[in-house]
C-alpha cells in the first residue's frame, strides 16, 4: 500500500501535464524537469546513505518518516504557483521516497525464507509497477470528483482541479504512515553469503560488495536502470498522448489507462517472479536471466505500437508494453538480491534505484518533451519522441541481459567442471 501511494505521487505529474503547463506557463521540457530530473537529483543523492542506513537502522521508523517528507513535498507542489517553487517541492518528494524500497526490501528478506523469497519480493514489486496507473487512476477520479462538484464548500473549493489532486494525495499519506508504524521490525539474519541455491554467477560471497563485485554486477545494473529509463519516457507522456492525440479528458484518460497499467504492471511483477523460479528449478543455465532476455526481445516490437493511428491499438500496445518491461524489472531485481548477502541488501538496492531515479526519473521524461519541442511533434506526433526513446532503449536493455544470460552460464560451466576437494 506504501509503495503504490509512493509511486503514485511519484507518476502523478504523468496526468497533469497540460494544466500544469498552462498554469505555470512552461515549456515541455521544463515538465519533464519537473517530472524527473527534480525527483531525480535528491532520490540519487539521500538514496545512497539512506540505504546504508537501512542496513543498521529501524527499518520501519526510517520509512514512517519518509511517508511523512514525501507527503509534506507532494502538498507543497499543489501549492506552489512557479517553476522553482515546484522544483523545490519535487526535490522534497524525492528525499523521502528515497529510503523507502532499500529499507522494504531489506525487511522482506528478513522475513521470508530464501525459496520463498521471489514471491514475496514480486509481491512487495507489483506495488511499484501499479504505482504508475495507480497515479493515473486515482488522478483520474479525484479529477472527476471536483468536475462533479464533490468539493464545494471545502477549503478546496476553487481551487486548480489538479492543485486539488496533489494537496488530496498529500494529505492520504497518514494513512499508510500509522500502518507502517504497526508493523513489527524483522530480526536481521547474519547471513554472510549469498542465497547458497543460487551460483556465485555475478558476485563473491564478500559481505561488502568490492569493485570487482561492483564490476560483475554493473550490467545487471545498467539493464535495470536503462529498463527504468524508458519505462519513465512511456508512462509519463502517454497521458499527453491520448489528451493531445485523441481529444481524451484528463478525466477520462485516469480510470481507463490507470486500470490498463494498474492490471498489466502487477500481474508483469508475478509473471516475473512465478517464471523465473521456474526456470531457476528446471535447471535453466544462466536460471532467472533467461526470462529476463526474453521477455526484452519481445518488448522491442511492442514499442513500435505506441505510433500506431487507432486508440484502441495504442492502449494494447502500452497495456503488452508494461506487463513486459514489469517481468523484465522483477527478475533484474530477484537476481540482484540473490547476489549479495543479506545484510547488504540495503545498500545494494539504493544502488540500483540510484540508477533507476537518475537514468529513469531524470532523462526518460526530459529525453521525451526534448524531442517534442526539437522535432515540433504535436497531437499524436508525441508517439513518435516516444518511440524515438523506447525502442533504442529495449534494444541496449536486451543486450544488457544477454552479457549478464553469458557471464552467468560461463561461470556455471566453469563450477561444473571445477575439481572437488578433498
Amino acid at each position: 500500500m506504501v509503495t503504490l501511494l509512493s509511486y503514485t505521487d511519484r507518476q502523478i505529474l504523468s496526468l497533469l501535464v497540460d494544466p500544469i503547463r498552462h498554469d505555470l506557463d512552461i515549456s515541455d521540457t521544463q515538465v519533464g524537469l519537473l517530472m524527473g530530473t527534480a525527483f531525480a537529483f535528491v532520490y540519487g543523492v539521500a538514496g545512497l546513505p539512506l540505504g546504508w542506513l537501512a542496513d543498521r537502522l529501524c527499518r520501519r521508523n526510517l520509512i514512517v518518516a519518509g511517508i511523512a517528507v514525501w507527503s509534506v513535498g507532494t502538498v507543497c507542489c499543489g501549492w506552489s504557483h512557479n517553476f522553482t517553487q515546484f522544483f523545490a517541492a519535487r526535490l522534497l518528494v524525492g528525499m523521502g521516497e528515497a529510503v523507502l524500497t532499500p529499507a522494504s526490501i531489506s525487511m522482506i528478506s528478513d522475513s521470508f525464507a530464501p525459496r520463498r523469497r521471489g514471491v514475496a519480493t514480486s509481491v512487495f514489486l507489483m506495488g511499484v509497477a501499479m504505482g504508475a496507473g495507480g497515479a493515473i487512476l486515482f488522478g483520474g477520479l479525484i479529477l472527476r470528483f471536483v468536475d462533479s462538484g464533490w468539493l464545494d464548500s471545502t477549503f478546496l473549493d476553487g481551487e486548480s482541479p489538479w492543485r486539488v489532486v496533489l494537496l488530496v494525495l498529500g494529505m492520504l499519506g497518514l494513512v499508510p504512515a500509522v500502518l507502517v508504524a504497526s508493523l513489527r521490525e524483522p530480526e536481521r539474519q547474519h547471513a554472510d553469503a549469498p542465497d547458497t541455491a543460487v551460483p556465485q554467477q555475478l558476485t563473491n560471497a564478500s559481505s561488502v560488495p568490492g569493485a570487482d563485485n561492483w564490476l560483475r554486477l554493473s550490467p545487471l545494473l545498467l539493464a535495470m536502470g536503462l529498463t527504468s529509463l524508458v519505462d519513465n519516457a512511456v508512462l509519463a507522456w502517454t497521458p499527453s498522448l491520448l489528451t493531445r492525440g485523441f481529444d481524451m479528458a484528463a478525466s477520462q484518460v485516469g480510470p481507463l489507462l490507470g486500470t490498463l497499467l494498474m492490471i498489466a504492471g502487477g500481474a508483469g511483477m508475478l509473471a516475473g517472479g512465478f517464471l523465473s523460479d521456474g526456470a531457476r528449478r528446471k535447471g535453466f543455465r544462466g536460471g532467472r536471466v533467461w526470462v529476463a532476455v526474453c521477455s526484452a526481445a519481445l518488448t522491442v516490437p511492442t514499442t513500435t505500437i505506441i505510433m500506431a493511428g487507432g486508440l484502441n491499438l495504442v492502449l494494447a500496445g502500452i497495456t503488452l508494453y508494461v506487463f513486459l518491461s514489469c517481468i523484465g524489472a522483477a527478475v533484474g531485481m530477484l537476481t540482484l538480491l540473490e547476489s549479495v548477502p543479506n545484510r547488504r541488501h540495503g545498500l545494494v538496492v539504493a544502488v540500483a534505484f540510484f540508477l533507476n531515479v537518475a537514468l529513469g526519473a531524470g532523462v526518460g521524461p526530459v529525453a521525451v518533451g526534448f524531442a517534442a519541442d526539437h522535432l515540433a511533434l504535436v497531437g499524436s506526433g508525441i508517439g513518435r519522441a516516444i518511440f524515438l526513446i523506447a525502442c533504442p532503449g529495449f534494444l541496449l536493455v536486451t543486450g544488457l541481459f544477454s552479457i549478464v544470460l553469458r557471464n552467468a552460464s560461463r561461470c556455471e560451466r566453469s563450477h561444473s567442471i571445477a575439481p572437488t576437494s578433498a
